[in-house]
């Protein structure tokens, strides 16, 4: 029997309807918002990081601290088949956890990677094994990433105070290790990151740096497939990145990224995503504007039909407002557009990470959702779950109101 996802808040005659198999971004998304927590007094969360079990069940790692010298709580929110969240407590400690990251194995474990705010890197695997990696080098800001690679290893990156120099982590079934992965030249910073495999088992990274020319690039990274160091390249500059994100495609395994650009000269903003050919990258301009700056994203594939899509932060000038919004290619490769929250909160006053964080079932139909920090600082989960088909939907009518509506045919650019 079908698994039903635990984000229904239906009525138990309704969850035993079997749903259709509706590909989760046709048609214009329609968004539900499930609040995970709010930040303690005096604290505040930072950024979120959103992964699924394999059977479509979703969890948060997430941090509430406080300014620097506080005592700071990691937590991994899920769950527990009502739609509510219940919390474990990770760790807790003076200045613990200002960044997290959460992956699941292949047995449906979790491991959960944080950073510290004096550089400490640790991990939890699966809520009870501990490990503080060696060396102990992270950045500040901190930046850091993690997934498993299609042999259930463990694979992520984050980058060391040694400028230009990016660590990476990894392991399986809690024994984690790190290693350098390299210095990239002419970096004075490295703001942010991500880390991806492909299906050989080679990995790439994308990082939003700080030049020694003053502005900032996006630059990425292939591991080689004999060994030695890994080739680089300055993919783009701007006077400021606002955010980056890479990905493996479900279908093929070519690598994808995205990135977003600002221009002050103009104040041209862009959101940017680029596929491998296997030869050469094929680079698209999803947004541009001049009233609007696009900042922190999140880059992820349906794994239904391999398209990918982009939770992304833009921040309007006039009328100023804040909003977290999600970009999907359609059928006919077009991409689309989606307002998931117009009042979300950006930045977080403390300067450390806050970004949105993307994520796809993998059980059954998969569907979209996307963790952020709403415009009060809690910690929120938007979703956008299959639509029933027709005659699903009409007995669902008759037998009670359920919060499922069934999307528009139409698509909003």
């Amino acid at each position: 029997m079908k698994r039903t996802s635990p984000w229904r808040f239906v009525p138990a005659l309704l969850i035993l309807i079997p749903y259709g198999t509706a590909h989760a971004i046709n048609g214009t998304p329609t968004w539900f918002q499930s609040v995970v927590a709010a930040p303690s007094p005096s604290k505040q969360i930072t950024a979120p990081s959103l992964a699924f079990d394999h059977y479509g069940t979703p969890s948060v790692s997430w941090s509430d601290v406080t300014n620097s010298g506080g005592s700071n709580t990691i937590f991994r929110s899920t769950t527990n088949g009502l739609g509510f969240w219940s919390q474990h407590t990770v760790a807790a400690g003076a200045d613990v956890g200002i960044l997290t990251a959460l992956s699941f194995d292949r047995a449906e474990r979790p491991t959960v990677a944080w950073i510290d705010r004096n550089g400490a890197v640790s991990t939890q695997f699966d809520d009870a094994i501990n490990q503080t990696l060696s060396p102990m080098a992270g950045n500040a800001p901190p930046a850091m990433s993690i997934s498993h690679d299609l042999t259930g290893t463990l694979r992520g990156a984050f980058a060391s105070t040694a400028a230009g120099t990016v660590y990476d982590i990894n392991g399986a079934v809690g024994s984690h290790a790190s290693a350098s992965i390299g210095t990239f030249a002419n970096v004075s910073n490295i703001l942010d990151l991500r880390l991806t495999t492909d299906h050989s088992g080679r990995r790439h990274v994308i990082a939003r740096v700080s030049l020694t020319t003053n502005n900032q690039g996006v630059l990425v990274a292939s591991e080689p497939v004999d060994g030695g160091a890994w080739a680089s390249t300055l993919l783009a500059t701007a006077d400021s990145v606002g955010g980056v994100a890479i990905a493996t495609s479900p279908v093929d395994g070519k690598i994808a990224l995205a990135y977003t650009t600002l221009a002050a000269g103009t104040n041209l903003s862009k959101l940017v995503y680029a596929k491998s050919t296997g030869t050469i990258l094929q680079s698209t301009d999803v947004q541009s504007s001049n009233t609007a700056i696009f900042e922190d994203i999140d880059l992820a594939f349906d794994l239904s039909d391999g398209r990918p899509a982009i939770a992304y932060e833009r921040k309007m000038l006039a009328p100023f407002a804040q909003e977290i919004r999600f970009a999907y290619e359609n059928a006919s490769s077009v991409w689309q557009t989606s307002l998931i929250d117009g009042t979300a909160s950006l930045d977080n006053p403390f300067g450390l990470p806050r970004r949105p964080s993307l994520a796809f079932d993998d059980y059954g139909t998969s569907w979209p959702a996307v963790a952020y920090t709403d415009a009060n600082g809690s910690l929120n989960v938007a979703f956008d779950p299959p639509a029933p088909e027709p005659a699903t939907a009409l007995l669902a009518a008759l037998v009670a109101p359920v919060l499922l509506r069934r999307r528009r045919n139409s698509a909003t650019a």
